[in-house]
């Protein structure tokens, strides 16, 4: 009996997909990288799982652990084949304690779902990834997602109490406890927080709670410098405000979103979206005081609200913006290669202006948002994956931006993760710490089977070329299949986001891939 026979044995028939349909519809994520499997495997059980791995460890199968597939850096992605493990069906809120302020829930459960169901009984888990209506708490752990509350909340990693992990023999550990704190022994659970399933398999995880802000407010500025916009966030930052998101847009990101804004852009050098929330007394007393800040530093343009529905209108420009920057060119689409740097927050003005004369250096075209509270700067490229001489203009854009992060004492993933997108550069910001990594991941992975090739673990060399999904488009341009110049460029803006699943009805009875949009695409 092969293998697969045997996995079926373990899930049922059903669970199973080894045919090169559903395969290649698991082959792509949201980054530019693709790697194809030889199965993919439904599980819903941490006993499922660990006769998965059992099999895998026995025949030296690589094993990829796999949520919504919303990552950017292709963490989720079999570069050397192997078992897709896909656990989005492991979806259950085993438990929501309301006392000790813990849940425990399996790793498929929905960031977004789950805060819908606390906010009934006043909680809340505060991360908020951009993708949170279809992250997962397990893959939110796997690379310790955050999103613009982080400047107050923290990040996944700081609301994780315990773990349950399935290792590569096998083997289940659980790390931990539902205790307020503990200093027994080594934190495992921070190490697999940020492993992207380098270590483990995460099958269930006990999430820290808090209780829900009874009031809240958004602010939006408008400024003609930027300098200003960045002198205005520290000083509000520094004065004993506590805000709860800070975002940033720069120039070019608001180009993009004009049509949203409804206004003439042209003068305008940054945005910024503040967020305060808290006793109600507390949050007007704050969003008077930042006005105050702001008027000093000429702000163009003023206003708050605690209205929901008009906090959701003033939000609407930064959310829209990554969809929307596969739009702004037919024939070009977003390209996550060099997005997720992380500075000090009185960097930001700096980096921004760095990253826009490296635009212009290298006639790329770079879009710069992110999180101004807590450093976070994402520097989109968008480009024309089909041609070489756009893609060769890239190297070296990103090499100095990786640079430009490194002279600014930063990291190059604030929230992201690391998977293939980084290992080029990883050394370059761990340099002898890569090591001990390594020695880490051979302990506890001897065989090399969890999710192999991320994170630089177990290859001295890559290079963003790698495993880049775009490929033969570059090699032989004349013979790649074409649907005609309009299709094939609806077929490029797909940034393979995975947010269709939440629209799908084949998909949402089938739960296969290759039935949603994105899947399809891939194909």
């Amino acid at each position: 009996m092969g293998y697969v026979e045997e996995l079926r044995e373990i899930v049922g028939p059903e669970n199973v997909f080894d045919d090169r349909v559903e395969c290649l519809a698991y082959s792509r994520d949201m980054s530019v990288h693709q790697g194809i499997p030889d199965v993919v495997v439904f599980a819903r059980t941490t006993e499922q799982v660990s006769a998965i791995m059992k099999i895998a460890y026995r025949d030296k199968i690589p094993v990829i652990p796999r949520g919504t597939g919303t990552s950017v850096t292709g963490a989720v992605l079999p570069i050397r084949g192997g078992i897709v493990l896909d656990l989005h069906l492991m979806n259950n809120i085993l438990e929501i304690n309301k006392k000790d302020f813990y849940a425990r829930l399996e790793p498929g459960v929905v960031c977004m779902q789950l805060n819908k169901i606390l906010e009934k009984d006043g909680l809340m888990f505060p991360p908020n990834p951009g993708s949170e209506a279809i992250a997962t708490i397990g893959g939110m752990v796997s690379t310790n997602a955050s999103g613009h509350r982080a400047v107050k909340y923290g990040t996944t990693r700081d609301y994780i109490k315990g773990l349950t992990v399935v290792l590569a023999d096998g083997s289940i550990v659980q790390t931990g406890t539902i205790a307020p704190k503990s200093s027994l022994g080594y934190d495992l659970t921070r190490l697999f927080s940020a492993a992207e399933g380098t270590l483990g398999i995460i099958t269930e995880v006990i999430v820290k709670l808090e209780p829900k802000p009874e009031y809240g407010a958004l602010a939006l500025a408008i400024f003609g410098d930027l300098n200003a916009a960045g002198d205005a966030v520290t000083e509000v930052t520094t004065s004993g405000i506590k805000l709860a998101g800070c975002e940033i847009m720069d120039k070019f990101s608001l180009k993009v979103v004009e049509e949203v804004l409804q206004r003439d852009v042209s003068k305008i050098e940054a945005l910024l979206i503040m967020e305060a929330d808290g006793p109600k007394e507390v949050v007007v007393r704050d969003m008077n005081r930042i006005e105050e800040i702001c008027r000093r530093y000429e702000v163009q343009e003023f206003q708050w609200s605690d209205d929901p529905v008009k906090r959701e209108e003033m939000m609407k420009a930064r959310g829209g913006l990554v969809p929307t920057l596969s739009r702004i060119k037919p024939g070009n689409r977003l390209v996550p290669i060099a997005e997720d740097f992380g500075v000090p927050s009185t960097k930001i003005p700096e980096t921004i202006r760095k990253a826009q004369a490296i635009a212009e250096k290298y006639g790329v075209i770079i879009a710069t948002f992110g999180h101004v509270g807590d450093g976070n700067v994402h520097t989109t490229f968008v480009s024309d994956v089909r041609s070489r001489e756009e893609w060769e203009k890239l190297r070296p854009a990103v090499e100095e931006l990786v640079k430009t992060a490194m002279e600014m004492k930063g990291t190059l993933s604030a929230e992201h993760g690391t998977g293939l997108t980084r290992a080029p550069h990883i050394g370059l910001q761990l340099g002898p710490a890569l090591e001990i990594m390594r020695k880490v991941k051979k302990a506890l992975d001897p065989e090399n089977i969890l999710n192999p090739g991320k994170m630089a673990l177990d290859e001295d060399k890559a290079d963003i070329y790698d495993y880049f999904a775009f490929q033969p488009l570059l090699e032989n341009p004349e013979g790649a299949r074409s649907l005609g110049e309009e299709a094939d460029n609806e077929v490029l803006a797909c940034i393979h986001c995975g947010f269709c699943r939440l629209g799908c009805p084949t998909f949402s009875v089938t739960h296969r891939e290759s039935r949603n949009a994105r899947g399809r695409n891939a194909l």
